[in-house]
């Protein structure tokens, strides 16, 4: 019986069962993201390596900190912070899409939150919790104070 299924047959068969399941899991679990893929509302995040500088660009500020260096700190700070804008807001999107209870908002919040530590000591901080009650008003259930979101930061 086994001799009458050709190779040729045999693995059609498995890479039109991988791709189904791939397909349902990815429909099921997934629909929101691939959603928001096709649309162009989310891109795939592109990484690029770092540019090297030479010496000739060296120069020091008046507190012996290289300027390259304060600035790249300066562009890594706004860069984490608007990372973390974005997040939020797909974070809140999230929840009023699942209706989320508070307690499972609240953590997965402050999961978010424990990934930006630099943001966390940084001016930003009281600009990111405004942001972050004013984008829980537009949930139904789950309404944050100022002082449960500091909560959370230290969480």
């Amino acid at each position: 019986m086994l001799k009458n299924i050709s190779w040729a047959n045999y693995t059609l068969v498995v890479v039109l069962l991988a791709a189904s399941w791939y397909l349902f899991v990815g429909l099921r679990f997934y629909f929101a993201e691939l959603k928001d893929l096709t649309t162009g509302k989310k891109k795939f995040p592109i990484r690029s390596f770092p540019q090297v500088q030479s010496n000739a660009d060296y120069t020091e500020t008046p507190n012996g900190i290289p300027s390259s260096l304060n600035e790249t700190h300066t562009d890594q700070a706004f860069q984490d912070v608007e990372d973390l804008v974005e997040k939020l807001k797909n974070i809140v999107a999230d929840a009023l899409q699942r209706k989320l209870p508070k307690k499972e908002f609240m953590y997965y919040l402050s999961m978010v939150l424990n990934e930006f530590q630099t943001v966390k000591n940084s001016p930003f901080r009281s600009s990111i919790c405004e942001l972050i009650v004013s984008e829980c008003d537009k949930l139904e259930r789950i309404h944050l104070t100022q002082q449960e979101v500091d909560v959370l930061w230290d969480a």
